[in-house]
């Protein structure tokens, strides 16, 4: 296989990965970020569980891609790995609207029961009320802050991956076979290949934002995670989710080697997600409008009702700390798909975000397509015929009835 000189923008966990993983393939790899760090963005900052499947229960692609990529990234980054006391999904009663939640109690179970290390246990048991049942899924998080960048820049350094951070990379022309960049240093710099992984919110060309190759419609969502200190914490951390519908969701966030951890993240099916935007610059210019009082009154006070609603022992334990927030880009779905996309157009591959372990998804597409390995081209862009975009096609095209309850239509602006 030929050896190429690439560019990847954007050093998140997608970044990052395809870096190491296309340097240990021989390529000559710069990584660039307009950050000050690497992991910058949700990457780094949010509570993240390694997904076995059921947080997606109306998208069997993305639970599919989750199942296919679990034991992959214990197995690439068993140190990130970290496992918890308990992780609970329940089946709520009802949510914050009063609606039942979108699934019934015994089509939630058949999907809890996908992953073979389920296990339904008594609510009473987890401590939980207002739910019809609840699924033990030792499902794992990731570690996020200085533990996971110390990690990965070890890696970067060591696999020769030339980082630029503080870099921002402002435009992207083709000339002669290549591929110019100019950053915000005011240096240009030429490529083989280009990745933008970005998570699809800078250098988008105009028909990728005009039209829709990806067969959804492309949003962008503002959202929020609310921050907590465990006063009384268990041996290994712990994680809590009520489905389906308008429910709230703890999860750990370990930053550093501390024993035990205390420190987690909240968010919310409908009070943490602040707005959905047609351009990201939009969903960032509401990000930064967003005031304390306002996260106060609308956000915290809501989503700590709902909490000890599920979880009667939650006022008790934890303290609020503050809030974070992130403008992530989705595709508009009936079934809330939620995996990577990996596709190239006009000579640049772009990765469209999903699941933290779609990175190997990603890979294994980039190198398809660096190949031109099984490809096929439609609609202005080239995939892989056996990748997630071709196999999920007829999830992606189905668009939301009237009035229907997604998470793409909450608060949404043009």
């Amino acid at each position: 296989m030929s050896c190429f000189s690439i560019a990847i923008i954007g050093a998140g966990w997608t970044g990052c990965h395809l870096a190491l993983e296309l340097a240990k393939a021989g390529h000559r790899i710069t990584l660039f970020d307009k950050g000050n760090e690497i992991l910058s963005g949700v990457s780094g900052h949010f509570g993240i569980r390694l997904h076995r499947g059921p947080h997606y229960p109306r998208s069997r692609q993305t639970r599919e891609n989750c199942h296919a990529s679990f034991s992959k990234f214990s197995k690439a980054y068993p140190d990130l790995v970290v496992g918890l006391d308990e992780s609970i999904y329940a089946h709520g009663a009802s949510d914050a609207l009063g609606q039942p939640s979108k699934l019934s109690s015994s089509a939630f179970r058949s999907i809890c029961y996908e992953t073979a290390e389920c296990c339904e246990v008594d609510p009473q048991t987890a401590c939980m009320t207002d739910v019809t049942a609840a699924f033990e899924l030792e499902e794992p998080c990731v570690v996020i802050g200085p533990r996971l960048r110390t990690d990965l820049n070890e890696r970067l350094t060591s696999s020769s991956v030339d980082l630029r951070i503080a870099c921002e990379i402002t435009s992207l022309r083709s000339e002669n076979g290549h591929i110019n960049l100019s950053t915000s240093t005011g240096n240009s710099v030429y490529f083989d290949k280009v990745v933008n992984a970005s998570g699809y919110q800078s250098l988008l060309p105009l028909v990728l934002q005009e039209h829709q190759p990806l067969h959804a419609e492309v949003y962008y969502q503002v959202c929020l995670g609310l921050t907590y200190f465990d006063s009384s914490p268990s041996a290994k951390p712990i994680s809590k989710i009520v489905m389906d519908g308008w429910y709230p969701c703890l999860m750990p966030m370990i930053t550093d080697d501390e024993q035990p951890q205390r420190r987690y993240l909240i968010t919310h099916g409908s009070y943490t997600i602040m707005g959905s935007c047609n351009k990201p610059d939009k969903a960032e210019a509401l990000l930064q409008s967003l005031t304390d009082d306002y996260i106060h009154s609308h956000v915290r006070i809501p989503t700590e009702t709902e909490m000890a609603r599920f979880w009667p022992g939650f006022t008790d334990r934890f303290n609020y700390v503050g809030w974070k927030g992130v403008v992530q880009a989705k595709l508009k779905t009936r079934s809330e798909f939620r995996s990577a996309v990996t596709f190239e157009h006009d000579g640049i591959i772009y990765v469209f975000p999903g699941k933290i372990s779609n990175i190997f998804d990603a890979y294994d597409e980039t190198q398809a397509l660096l190949t031109g390995t099984g490809c096929v081209e439609s609609d202005s862009i080239r995939y892989p015929t056996s990748g997630v975009l071709a196999l999920a096609s007829s999830e992606l095209k189905e668009r939301l009835m009237a009035g229907e309850a997604n998470t793409g239509n909450l608060r949404s602006e043009s």
